[in-house]
């Protein structure tokens, strides 16, 4: 199992559905309104594992967000990773490091994902890269050290996350040499 978190309008549902474009059978419904994921959606995979959509944080987000997520981060045995989308044009917000301190305080392994690089400068996306680079070695401890930069209009880096998914979930064994 593995679970998305972000802002809302950070474009959880979009690279859901991105990450999934491959998978017909699995639907990704995606709204234009931010804040629009009220609950956590669950999509199963198959029979390999399941994603968890999380609503977003911060702006719009549900009353019981903080409740309903911290109880489930915390009784997830099976919960193989947290992928923690920021936007790749605004960088970090108060909100996300909100987020992290939640992660790091129930000891929940999480990666970076950075969204909407098509939408960022190549100077911010730069900027925003090494900040959040510089942020995780310096005061993260379940953080992984890679960082994914996404877009889910262009495709750009979806194979690569799709890929580490699919490792961290036990469906994609590394060859060892």
């Amino acid at each position: 199992m593995v679970c998305f978190v972000g802002r809302s309008n950070v474009g959880k549902s979009s690279l859901i559905k991105a990450l999934f474009s491959l998978a017909p059978d699995v639907e990704v419904r995606v709204s234009k309104t931010p804040g629009h994921t009220k609950k956590m959606n669950f999509f199963k995979v198959g029979k390999y594992f399941t994603l968890v959509d999380m609503p977003g944080y911060g702006y719009r987000a549900p009353q019981d967000f903080a409740d309903m997520v911290e109880a489930y981060l915390q009784e997830r045995q099976n919960l193989k990773r947290t992928f923690l989308l920021v936007d790749s044009v605004v960088g970090f917000q108060k909100a996300d490091h909100t987020a992290i301190e939640m992660l790091e305080e129930f000891g929940i392994p999480y990666v970076f994902v950075l969204t909407k690089i098509d939408k960022a400068s190549k100077g911010l996306l730069v900027k925003n890269v090494l900040e959040i680079q510089d942020f995780a070695e310096k005061h993260t401890q379940g953080c992984f050290p890679q960082l994914f930069p996404v877009s889910s209009i262009e495709y750009s880096g979806i194979h690569l996350l799709r890929c580490f998914i699919a490792h961290v979930t036990g469906n994609l064994p590394m060859m060892n040499s």
